[in-house]
């Protein structure tokens, strides 16, 4: 039996270190055999701290607005009972707010513990870059990407194949890649809460991409305004070295790849890619005239390519289930799913990821629960 406390930054702002200590506690008083894990954002932000039980025949029950005054209730009912505490159990209508989306990109947030590689490899992880590695040329795996039809998740929308074949065409000696996770959008927590429950998925992706475009140093930009998801990604970065997974001939391949992070330090601007660029360079954040473009001369003159978060977090799941699986998700010219953070004033404040083409009525309505006290909708 294992315990499991949702500990993204939401779930932390409503009181979940709180609730992981007094599970401890009580577990401990109880003299119970039972670990209490942490996991990233579940996505049912409106319903944190949460709480999930494990049984030992894999079972999970969750439990919602876990405050510690709730804590020795479900601990006498559940892992001592055996009985599953009602009161406080997730009820079949929040439980739609989950079973109505298609996630790609949050497949793992809120399911594996992100600061525990082995979690991440026992989820399939790290098998997309033993598998390009092993099997695959540079060029196929930009031929997969374009078959796929993934386009850029930072707003542009611009065919990722595109940009990575432009810069594995362009000369020179040393190629740069970059992860834009410099969120500055109001009301963004999408890529936040990507890097905090899921920082390997990244971390693998910018991998592959740098083996498809011939680089071997990459850079995360991330904002210094999100600690939880600095930390994970500098444990996530150190474990992935242990095992040898980042740094010089991952795989016995021969390839060698590394990545460091830069913090951003609130500029808005920075999350315009010329800006961002400028910023690792340790110059102030202005965006530059085009062209030339990244690919040709972006990062220290240098052929780059940039992507965000989410963009990234869907390579490796293409490269194992096909292309041909990821683009039967979405509408004709835009594939694959998006992610969306639903906050202000509406009933069910969250992460969603739904197939491209879902209309903004049933991201509202059917999963945001539509507006407090049954107002209409005016805008978003």
């Amino acid at each position: 039996m294992k315990v499991v406390v949702g500990q993204g930054s939401c779930g932390i702002a409503t009181g979940a270190k709180k609730t992981a200590a007094e599970l401890e506690k009580q577990i401990a008083a109880k003299g119970l055999d039972v670990k209490v894990d942490i996991t990233g954002c579940v996505g049912t932000c409106y319903l944190e701290p949460i709480v999930d039980v494990y049984d030992d025949n894999g079972e999970m029950t969750r439990y919602v607005k876990v405050q510690p005054d709730k804590v020795a209730e479900i601990v006498e009912s559940h892992l001592v009972n055996h009985k599953v505490c009602q009161e406080y159990a997730i009820t079949p209508e929040d439980e739609q707010f989950l079973d109505k989306q298609q996630r790609v990109v949050l497949r793992n947030c809120g399911k594996i513990n992100p600061e525990n590689i082995d979690e991440y490899l026992a989820v399939d992880g790290y098998k997309a870059i033993e598998k390009v590695l092993k099997t695959m040329k540079p060029e196929e795996v930009i031929e997969e990407i374009k078959i796929s039809g993934l386009r850029g998740r930072g707003g542009a929308g611009f065919p990722t194949w595109f940009k990575w074949n432009a810069a594995k065409s362009s000369p020179g000696k040393e190629k740069y890649l970059v992860c834009n996770a410099d969120e500055g959008d109001p009301g963004a927590f999408m890529d936040r809460s990507v890097l905090e429950g899921d920082p390997h998925s990244v971390i693998e992706a910018m991998a592959i991409a740098g083996y498809a475009i011939g680089a071997s140093q990459g850079y995360i930009y991330v904002r210094a305004e999100y600690p939880i998801a600095v930390e994970r990604l500098n444990i996530a970065i150190k474990q992935a070295r242990e095992y040898g997974l980042l740094g010089k001939n991952i795989f016995d391949s021969g390839f060698d790849f590394d990545i460091d992070l830069r913090l951003g330090a609130g500029a808005f601007v920075c999350g315009e890619e010329t800006a961002l660029m400028t910023s690792i360079e340790g110059n102030r954040g202005e965006p530059r005239p085009r062209p030339p473009f990244p690919a040709v001369k972006g990062l220290f003159a240098s052929p780059t390519i940039l992507n965000n978060v989410e963009t990234y977090a869907n390579i490796p799941q293409i490269i194992l289930n096909g292309a041909e699986w990821f683009a039967s998700m979405g509408t004709e010219k835009s594939k694959g799913t998006k992610v969306f953070a639903v906050n202000g004033k509406i009933n069910n404040t969250g992460l969603v990821e739904v197939p491209m083409g879902t209309t903004l009525r049933t991201i509202i309505e059917d999963i945001g629960g539509g507006i407090p006290n049954g107002k209409k909708f005016k805008a978003a």
